[in-house]
């Protein structure tokens, strides 16, 4: 959801600042041998959102081809991220990547004048690894066209609200309590539950991304949190793979869950949105925009998990993620706090965001796809 989200902004941003031009367009785990020719006759492969995850990151993350050196063309990175579990500050000091990795990373990094970020954290945990030629761009998906330069909408009264559930089965929970907390602060607003990740219960067939959506307890997160939605008055709404469906929510008044990229949707829809970390990408957006940010996790030790990861999810999926942050049991409280006092001030706080994404696009984005070959 997320991703598509991110490769259509990113096209329209292209259209926009280079002019017409056609797009081949693959899933990052595919394995691109039989599409090289027409590859190297682009100008370019673009990899949108670049996610840096030592799986290792290639040959895993990105599939590409057995022999990097058959792609003539520069790879670059738009919007690059990265994830782990709980991803907080010392996340990323503690973070070590693979030899694998590193020397994927690097040989990335040296085809570019910059490679493109999404946000600050992301730029600590590569400079750590040697890649220094780092520009903050923010993520495609920060920026909707037709919205620059348009102020943050302040709603008086929140007559539609969008709640957008965890993705670690750990945090279910945590999601009921503050189901609950926006059912009891918008007793007559519409609510919606909106189910962004396919999982084993919705895709039987599954995806071959080495993600962990298709566990069991995913799927079982899910239909609890669903369950839970219903009984508390909300609308589910089934969103997975269909971001065009996401166009529902320019029609509501505040967004607060887990899901980041339904969380810059309303925000570069100029509408207010709290999200909820649950992650290092959580952790990251928080930071970099300043505002409508609660942490979900608190630290019980200051290890990092001693196992790596073989799946691309950062999210909390096993029980030693769990003992080193668990779950918040009063994230809700500050939830609740921070909704009021924002419905108070009419939310004050945001004003500054709009500001804040028209420079980020107009003085780093856009020259960045200008420059691009």
């Amino acid at each position: 959801m997320g991703d598509k989200l991110i490769e259509q902004r990113l096209k329209a941003i292209i259209l926009a600042e280079k002019g017409a031009c056609d797009f081949l367009t693959f899933f990052r785990e595919t394995p691109l041998d039989d599409h090289i020719d027409e590859i190297n006759r682009s100008r370019a492969l673009l990899m949108p959102a670049f996610p840096v995850r030592d799986t290792p990151m290639y040959p895993g993350t990105y599939r590409l081809v057995p022999d990097l050196a058959r792609i003539s063309v520069p790879m670059i990175p738009v919007g690059a991220n990265w994830n782990t579990y709980p991803g907080d500050d010392l996340s990323a000091r503690n973070m070590v990547y693979s030899p694998e990795t590193v020397s994927f990373l690097h040989r990335v990094a040296g085809q570019v004048e910059h490679v493109s970020c999404r946000e600050y954290g992301v730029m600590s945990v590569l400079r750590k690894h040697g890649v220094t030629n780092l520009l903050m761009t923010g993520d495609p998906a920060c920026f909707d066209l037709p919205s620059l330069g348009q102020p943050m909408a302040r709603p008086s009264t929140v007559r539609r609200v969008v709640f957008s559930p965890p993705l670690s089965p750990y945090y279910a929970d945590q999601a009921e309590l503050i189901m609950a907390t926006l059912a009891e602060l918008f007793p007559s607003a519409e609510r919606f539950c909106a189910m962004h990740l396919a999982d084993r219960a919705t895709s039987p067939d599954g995806r071959t991304e080495n993600s962990a959506a298709m566990l069991p307890a995913v799927a079982k997160k899910s239909q609890r949190v669903r369950q839970c939605a219903a009984n508390l008055g909300f609308t589910v709404w089934e969103l997975a793979g269909n971001a065009a469906g996401m166009s529902a929510y320019d029609a509501c008044d505040l967004h607060v869950g887990y899901e980041c990229h339904a969380h810059l949707y309303f925000l570069s829809k100029r509408i207010p949105s709290l999200l909820i970390a649950e992650d290092a990408r959580g952790h990251g957006f928080n930071y970099t925009l300043g505002t409508g940010g609660v942490c979900g996790f608190r630290r019980a030790t200051n290890h990092s998990a001693a196992t790596r990861k073989k799946i691309t999810s950062g999210y909390c999926t096993t029980p030693e993620e769990l003992a080193i942050a668990p779950p918040r049991t009063d994230a809700h409280l500050d939830v609740r706090a921070f909704l009021l006092e924002e419905l108070e001030s009419g939310f004050r706080r945001y004003v500054g965001i709009a500001p804040q994404l028209d420079e980020l696009y107009e003085r780093v984005m856009a020259p960045f796809i200008r420059a691009l070959p």
